[in-house]
């Protein structure tokens, strides 16, 4: 079972800090023992030039959408998919582990911070993600089913 929200659309600033827009919808997904959501971004060639179009938008684009809209939702049970005029693709969100804070070991203040975490640990509005391009894939066929159902 899936709940699929609405299309809606945000706006954010470009690498020039111009004004662009993306549509993307969130999409819960039911996945045992546990639940995901997927946020399905779509993205259109044709759309002009205030529309999201560049893949060096997407960490932009995801980090507001995560930090709005699923502040506190684990990022491991989070998924991306974009939509193009060519297909589906997922991707997996990544983080910085230079952004955690650490601690420094006492009597030894010169060494690097010691910092001990989990993915599980890892929220959306905790710190900044971005979207790991290397791991782009094909959407498997069931969620590609989900994804081309239009909410009413």
């Amino acid at each position: 079972m899936a709940y699929l929200g609405q299309l809606r659309d945000i706006v954010y600033a470009n690498e020039k800090r111009e004004p662009r827009v993306a549509t993307y919808r969130l999409v819960l997904l039911e996945e045992k023992p546990t639940a995901a959501v997927v946020v399905h971004l779509l993205r259109n060639h044709n759309a002009g030039t205030v529309r999201f179009a560049r893949e060096q938008e997407l960490d932009v684009v995801i980090g507001r959408i995560v930090g709005q809209e699923l502040r506190g939702i684990r990022v491991d049970r989070t998924r991306v998919v974009v939509e193009t005029d060519q297909g589906f693709i997922e991707y997996s969100l990544d983080f910085n582990a230079a952004d955690l804070p650490g601690t420094r070991r006492v009597g030894e203040p010169w060494k690097p911070a010691v910092v001990a975490v989990e993915s599980r640990d890892i929220v959306g509005g905790s710190l900044p993600i971005f979207v790991d391009l290397a791991s782009a894939r094909p959407v498997d066929a069931w969620l590609l089913k989900v994804l081309k159902r239009r909410s009413k």
